[in-house]
């Protein structure tokens, strides 16, 4: 069984910490997180499947997991043939300002190994033992 540890304002109302990190860690999650937050309005499922081209029940596994935890909204819509949209909650807009702040990383980061420093470089320190 997971230990998780809880959000500091979990007697508010706030989450488990490693329940989010749970959900946030799935496949494709933060890529749906980051096309609802940050192009705003109903999405339909195909829009969504399109544009990150995954499998259809992986998606539908994945938003399913979002409306549950209140990020998602979803509204079907009594038509043939069946409509559904999909549109970030507030909740989920809350996460713009960490989608920003991991953009603006990127922006001055690569994702590349950090080059090797000459052991020269690094200064040895004497170990010192106390007595």
């Amino acid at each position: 069984m997971e230990k998780s540890v809880p959000c500091p304002d979990s007697a508010v109302g706030g989450c488990d910490i490693g329940d989010l990190f749970r959900l946030l860690g799935k496949v494709h999650v933060l890529d749906i997180l980051h096309i609802m937050i940050w192009e705003p309005g109903p999405r339909r499922f195909v829009d969504i499947q399109s544009r990150l081209g995954i499998s259809p029940n992986t998606l539908s596994e994945r938003l399913k997991s979002l409306v549950e935890a209140g990020l998602l909204s979803r509204t079907a819509y009594n038509e043939i043939p069946p409509r559904v949209d999909y549109e970030a909650t507030a909740k989920a807009r809350d996460l713009g300002p960490v989608f920003r702040a991991l953009r603006d990383w990127s922006e001055r980061n690569a994702l590349a190994p950090e080059p090797a420093r000459p052991a020269s470089a690094v200064a040895a320190k004497p170990l010192i033992v106390a007595r």
